[in-house]
């Protein structure tokens, strides 16, 4: 063999090599950017206004859930907002090109108006929907009145807000007294006239011994309604520090005493320009839950952004819409219904209670409220 033909021989192996390298580094790269994609349709689900005529109050939805990408997705166990939704996944893992099915079923019980219900579905997708969202409107056929909250909390000597909403809209209501059990009174002036589909207010301020912190004390509420003349309610005796401890038993001999410490969320207030930056280090969604326990109509004028509308007459706390991780912050009109709040949120399954000082002006004062949900 010529050195001519040696060299030309030895050419046509480097080439070949080269191009060997250079389809397994483009092999190589192809596999490295091979990643899940998740496509969710829809992610904006209306249900329209309901039919709760026959009085059907549980509605289903359906979800469809697709990996378009080229690597296989993991899905999560998906969360709700609320414990009013339940959801039910057909399957986690999904290859390239396949598809599921997320089930979801809203209960609308207690609930009229406008309702939106948000889903999170967590994933190893690098982009994934922030949220799944089913609107729903619930027709109020409701006539009479009732009282907001039909059980009120009572810490200590703190005024407790008692309101009362007519659903008739071609008449007025008059709240003429209140039955109350010894220790308390009305601070409201009486009577109170509500007018047609509307809102009143009266404020009760009960002794702090009142009960044992647990107990449920029956009131009354008496108007001029044709129909509805009277409405029972409860007072709720909250953590209150000077009740009367019931007496413990004595303790056998020779049997070692054990002290039991109950898990209890610290609760702490707060100033608007450090919820400002808690809002914007930490993740919204797994972390921070913001509770505005304002009645709807006050939310709907105005609140902070990313906030959820929470009166009491919605809390769960046996089964908070919340993961245990969470830190909550409650934002109220006045500090002392914040802080009544947050005795009885710190019982529930979270990290922390924070509450807003100020309330909702003092945000309203360094920043702006949003009026959309």
């Amino acid at each position: 063999m010529t050195t001519m033909t040696t060299m030309t021989y030895l050419g046509k192996n480097n080439i070949l090599i080269t191009l060997c390298v250079l389809v397994a580094l483009c092999v190589g790269v192809a596999s490295a950017s091979a990643e899940p994609r998740l496509l969710v349709e829809p992610e904006k689900l209306s249900l329209g206004e309901l039919d709760t005529s026959t009085g059907q109050r549980i509605f289903p939805a359906s979800f469809t859930l697709t990996n378009t990408g080229d690597a296989p997705l993991h899905l999560e166990t998906p969360r709700a907002s609320c414990g009013c939704t339940k959801l039910q996944l057909a399957k986690h893992d999904l290859a390239p090109g396949e598809s599921t099915e997320l089930k979801a079923t809203v209960d609308v019980t207690g609930r009229y108006g406008s309702q939106r219900f948000s889903i999170f579905v967590p994933s190893n997708a690098s982009e994934t929907p922030t949220r799944l969202v089913i609107e729903a409107t619930v027709p109020d056929a409701r006539t009479g009145w009732e009282l907001v909250p039909q059980q009120l909390s009572v810490h200590g000597n703190t005024p407790a807000l008692l309101h009362i909403r007519l659903f008739d809209k071609d008449r007025d209501l008059r709240i003429t007294k209140l039955e109350l059990p010894d220790g308390c009174e009305v601070l409201t002036p009486l009577p109170i006239v509500i007018t047609g589909d509307g809102l009143g207010r009266i404020d009760i301020r009960c002794r702090q011994n009142l009960g044992a912190p647990g107990s449920r004390i029956p009131f009354a509420v008496l108007s001029d309604h044709p129909e509805k003349p009277r409405s029972n309610g409860w007072l709720f005796i909250a953590n209150n520090p000077t009740a009367p401890a019931p007496p413990r038993p004595p303790t056998p001999p020779n049997v070692p005493t054990t002290t039991t410490t109950a898990t209890r969320a610290r609760i702490m207030p707060i100033e608007a320009s450090i919820l400002k930056e808690l809002i914007s280090s930490m993740q919204v969604v797994n972390d921070l839950v913001l509770l505005d326990i304002r009645q709807p109509e006050d939310f709907k004028r105005g609140h902070i952004p990313r906030s959820v509308c929470y009166p009491s007459t919605e809390w769960q706390l046996e089964q908070p819409p919340w993961p245990p991780s969470a830190v909550l912050v409650v934002i109220a009109d006045r500090d002392e219904m914040a802080a009544k709040a947050a005795e009885l949120l710190a019982e529930s399954k979270c990290r922390h209670v924070l509450t807003l000082r100020g309330g909702i002006a003092a945000w309203a004062a360094t920043a702006k409220l949003v009026t959309k949900p």
